[in-house]
C-alpha cells in the first residue's frame, strides 16, 4: 500500500548507509525483535478493544520472534515516519504494516518474501449512489488516497490522466468520512481493509469498478541484514504447517 518519493529515498539511502544493519545475532543478544507499525490499518494491524495492537501482520511478527527465540515489542509509529526512516535510522527492526514491495524501496531497504497478495479498489457508499465505475469512466470524479500510498501513485499515473480530481488525505479516517458523506466519489484502499470494513460497519461501504493496481507485501529490515532470511524461513514454516492458512482465515477472509 505505502510508498515515499524517489527524493526523499536517496536522501534516507545514505542515512541507511551508516546505520548499519541489524542482525540475528544483535537481536538474540537484546532478547527482542522491534517492530514498527501504524496500528489503523486493520485487519493487518489495529488496536482491539483491550487497547493491544493485534492483526494478521502482529501475528506473523510474533511467529518470526518465537523462531529466533525472543520476545516481540510492537512499537507504534505513524506510517510518515516508518518506511523507511524507522528502519534505516535502527529505530525499529522490522516494518509491517501493509508495506508493497517496490524496485525503488529495494534499493534502500531488505525485504522479506511476499507473504500476502493484495490489491488497491475503490472504496464508494453502500450501494454506489453516484454509479463510481473503473475503467469505463473517472472523468470528473474526485477520488481520495492517503498520502505517501501506492495508491496515490496509482491513482496520479492511471485516474488523473482520464480526468479525475485527485484528493490527498494525510488520515485514512478522513478520506472514508468524505465518502460516506458524498463529498468524494472513491476512495482507494487495499482490498482486505474494504471487506473488514463491510463487516465492521455493514451497510456503509462497498467496493466498486475493477482493481486500480495488484501488489505484494512485505517484511522490511535494513539493508542486508539476515533477519530478512530469518522471516523467510518462518514463513516457509507456517506455510507448510498450514500454521499460515489459519491466520488468513483468522483475520483476512471474509465470513
Amino acid at each position: 500500500m505505502k510508498r515515499l518519493s524517489a527524493a526523499l529515498l536517496l536522501v534516507l539511502a545514505s542515512i541507511s548507509c551508516s546505520a548499519g544493519a541489524a542482525s540475528v545475532a544483535e537481536v538474540k543478544k537484546k532478547g527482542t525483535l522491534v517492530l514498527g507499525t501504524d496500528p489503523t490499518f486493520a485487519p493487518f494491524e489495529f488496536k482491539g478493544s483491550d487497547g493491544q495492537v493485534q492483526g494478521f501482520d502482529i501475528d506473523i511478527a510474533r511467529a518470526v520472534a518465537h523462531d529466533l527465540g525472543v520476545r516481540l515489542e510492537i512499537r507504534p509509529v505513524g506510517f510518515g515516519a516508518l518506511m523507511p526512516q524507522a528502519v534505516t535510522s535502527g529505530r525499529v527492526d522490522v516494518a509491517m504494516s501493509g508495506i508493497t514491495i517496490t524496485p525503488e524501496r529495494a534499493t534502500v531497504v531488505t525485504f522479506s518474501q511476499p507473504y500476502y497478495r493484495s490489491a488497491q479498489v475503490f472504496i464508494v457508499r453502500s450501494g454506489n449512489p453516484g454509479k463510481f465505475t473503473w475503467p469505463a469512466d473517472v472523468k470528473g470524479k474526485t477520488v481520495g488516497v492517503q498520502a505517501n500510498t501506492t495508491g496515490q501513485y496509482a491513482a496520479e499515473q492511471t485516474l488523473k490522466p482520464r480526468g479525475a480530481t485527485i484528493k490527498v488525505y494525510d488520515d485514512f479516517a478522513a478520506g472514508l468520512a468524505d465518502v460516506r458523506s458524498g463529498r468524494i466519489a472513491a476512495l482507494i484502499g487495499d482490498a482486505p481493509t474494504v471487506n473488514d470494513l463491510k463487516k465492521r460497519l455493514p451497510g456503509q461501504f462497498d467496493k466498486a469498478g475493477a482493481v486500480l493496481v495488484a501488489e505484494d507485501y512485505g517484511m522490511v529490515f535494513r539493508k542486508g541484514s539476515d533477519l530478512a532470511a530469518a522471516a523467510n524461513r518462518t514463513l516457509a514454516r507456517l506455510k507448510r504447517s498450514g500454521e499460515y492458512q489459519k491466520l488468513l482465515n483468522k483475520w483476512i477472509v471474509q465470513k
